[in-house]
């Protein structure tokens, strides 16, 4: 989740409800199958989402979350993936690939930046102004590091970088 300094790629290869879907609220990248399930049930057994589920309208539409939470219904992934929840949508076989292809792309990155990046990205979310002050925060150190001259120097040799997170 936010609180998570490395990127969290999840791979979703059936259904997610209730507890398992709110643990993929908290996940960076999300990797579904066509044929994955989404949803907040709880209302169906006189219960509301304890978790990141009650915020969902944070994340997705306040008609389309209330519509979600107040019947306990379920959405496919393809759904989830138009209302911004799935990043990729891919048949069953290649769920796990995909996962790990998108997480190496991410892992080839300056350890610093991501870190950076996905701070500000998901303060950005919650309150534009707190994110404002940590990208400020960020810079000096981002800019200033090693990995940053090492990103350059790669850059103009034409050759991949060498990180070092400093």
């Amino acid at each position: 989740d936010g609180d998570v300094d490395i990127p969290i790629v999840a791979a979703v290869n059936a259904t997610a409800v209730a507890g398992g879907f709110e643990v993929l609220l908290g996940c960076d990248l999300v990797v579904a199958s066509a044929d994955a399930g989404f949803g907040l049930p709880e209302v169906k057994r006189g219960l509301f989402p304890g978790g990141p589920g009650a915020l969902l309208a944070s994340r997705i539409p306040l008609a389309v979350a209330l519509e979600l939470t107040l019947t306990g219904d379920r959405i496919d992934a393809t759904r989830a993936a138009e209302l911004g929840l799935v990043n990729r949508v891919v048949p069953a076989a290649e769920v796990l690939d995909t996962a790990v292809a998108l997480a190496e792309r991410i892992a080839a990155n300056g350890p610093l930046a991501v870190k950076a990046t996905k701070q500000v990205v998901r303060a950005a979310a919650d309150d534009v102004t707190a994110a404002k002050a940590r990208q400020a925060e960020w810079q000096p150190v981002v800019f200033g590091s090693d990995d940053a001259r090492e990103g350059a120097a790669a850059f103009i040799e034409k050759r991949d970088p060498h990180w070092t997170g400093r």
